[in-house]
């Protein structure tokens, strides 16, 4: 049968009247003792036989006794039963002793025998004469504390596990100055940097303009996947690396990881170059293709005209000489020249008046067989094109000659060539207009004789009013051969 309330209140009341004879008073400690309670601790006074005489047990309820439960007993009632309590109590008692107080971390029970993480501290109380008269315990549940250090613990290691993995970089830098802040072994490894004490994660990058758009997105989404840079060099081959990260903006740091894809990168590279040489092969190969099978087709056309004239092979034996024969300097007379030239024309264009102006009397020299056949084809094109409609068509020869360089211009009032023709003239077989009787090679043996002899030649042209065609053409020295 349980006692009543009265009976348990008198039994504290004269048990504490009766322990408390062998110890001196402690009204000093009531400030603590009461900040104890607040805090949640359970406090015991002990006897110096560490029998416990008082307890603030009626505030708290730590351990589950009520007070007129635990006064009277031994401290080793927290003890678990499977320590030997009594003899653990004593020895944790005796340590209080020799250094004055000791905290103690172990396993306690509470009134049910059930365990909980206790922080117990115990400190002795002496007399004048350094005796120990009794102790003074204090005694907290940690238990929540215990698991939260070992939950904390566990994620620390899991993070130091994955920090010091073999296969990841990890980073930390600081957002206001990129002071790097952390570099695992990988990452070390990855950048090529044994220290990183003065390193800023804009250093790792070789291009500045590459980080700046990297700064840009993780400031713009607070987060970076799979961004690839190129590695600065550090006296190694190229490397590259793909960064993915967090921006901890309250904290004003960045934290991510690093992977090498120097390997994968190469591969993209060497795959782009293939691709970009076979674009090349095709290009070229189209294109040199397409120089002879134009040529071939050309010829065919010419054969097929429906009536062949012997000026189809003289084209073709000017084309041939010009590409085969080297240049041979001969000092010429223009005006004998030209007029020889003429001359070949005057009976069939007795109509067309020609003027031939010569300003510069200097000796000059160059090809006399590309000069001729250059002159002879821009002449032949003048009379052969001009407008039967008006009454004076006419063909003027201007020559400019200083010594170094010689002009020829040719100018006409004739029908002239329509400007969408006019970047063609010079190409192969062509023919701008339906009154050509021609094999379409003159210009182009034009321009390319002139190429030849390093010059340059330029037309104008305005449709039914006229062309100018202007050859300069420099001197060509003798060999001293």
């Amino acid at each position: 049968m349980s006692l009543s309330e009265a009976e348990k209140s008198r039994k504290s009341s004269s048990m504490y009247n009766t322990l408390t004879k062998e110890i001196p008073s402690f009204s000093s400690e009531r400030d603590t003792s009461l900040f104890n309670i607040l805090r949640g601790f359970e406090e015991f006074v002990l006897n110096s036989d560490g029998i416990i005489i008082s307890s603030n047990l009626e505030a708290v309820n730590v351990t589950g006794y009520e007070e007129w439960e635990v006064i009277g007993n031994h401290l080793s009632i927290f003890y678990p039963p499977e320590d030997s309590p009594f003899i653990k109590a004593a020895a944790d008692l005796k340590v209080a002793v020799e250094k004055g107080q000791v905290i103690v971390h172990d396993w306690r029970v509470k009134k049910r025998n059930t365990k909980f993480w206790a922080k117990m501290k115990i400190t002795t109380l002496f007399n004048q004469a350094r005796q120990a008269t009794g102790y003074k315990v204090v005694l907290k549940d940690t238990t929540h504390k215990a698991l939260y250090n070992h939950r904390v613990k566990r994620i620390k290691d899991e993070y130091l596990n994955l920090f010091n993995n073999s296969y990841t970089g990890i980073f930390k830098f600081r957002i206001k100055d990129f002071q790097v802040l952390l570099l695992n072994e990988k990452a070390t490894e990855i950048i090529g940097q044994e220290e990183y004490n003065e390193l800023t994660f804009r250093q790792l990058f070789h291009h500045e303009q590459v980080f700046d758009a990297f700064i840009q997105r993780l400031n713009d989404h607070k987060k970076v996947e799979g961004f690839e840079f190129q590695i600065n060099k550090t006296g190694r081959e190229e490397r590259w690396a793909s960064v993915s990260c967090r921006y901890f903006h309250e904290h004003g740091f960045v934290e991510g990881i690093l992977i090498d894809v120097t390997d994968s990168k190469k591969q993209m590279m060497e795959l782009q170059r293939l691709n970009h040489e076979l674009d090349q092969f095709i290009y070229h190969a189209s294109h040199d293709l397409r120089s002879p099978l134009t040529t071939i087709l050309g010829l065919v056309n010419l054969i097929s005209l429906d009536e062949p004239t012997p000026l189809i092979a003289k084209d073709l034996v000017s084309i041939t000489y010009n590409n085969k024969t080297h240049l041979q300097p001969e000092t010429i007379d223009f005006d004998v020249e030209i007029r020889s030239i003429l001359k070949e024309f005057h009976h069939q264009f007795d109509h067309v008046q020609a003027f031939l102006t010569i300003e510069g009397q200097h000796e000059f020299a160059t090809d006399s067989v590309r000069f001729r056949t250059i002159v002879r084809n821009l002449i032949s094109n003048a009379l052969k094109y001009h407008n039967p409609h008006i009454d004076t068509p006419f063909l003027k020869i201007l020559i400019q000659n200083n010594g170094d360089h010689a002009v020829i211009s040719v100018a006409d009032n004739g029908i002239g060539i329509e400007d969408a023709h006019l970047y063609k003239i010079f190409g192969m077989f062509f023919r701008a207009t339906e009154r050509s009787k021609g094999t379409g090679l003159g210009l182009y043996i034009v321009k390319s004789m002139v190429d030849k002899l390093g010059g340059q030649i330029q037309v104008t042209s305005r449709h039914e009013e006229g062309t100018t065609f202007s050859v300069e053409l420099p001197r060509l020295l003798f060999s001293d051969n």
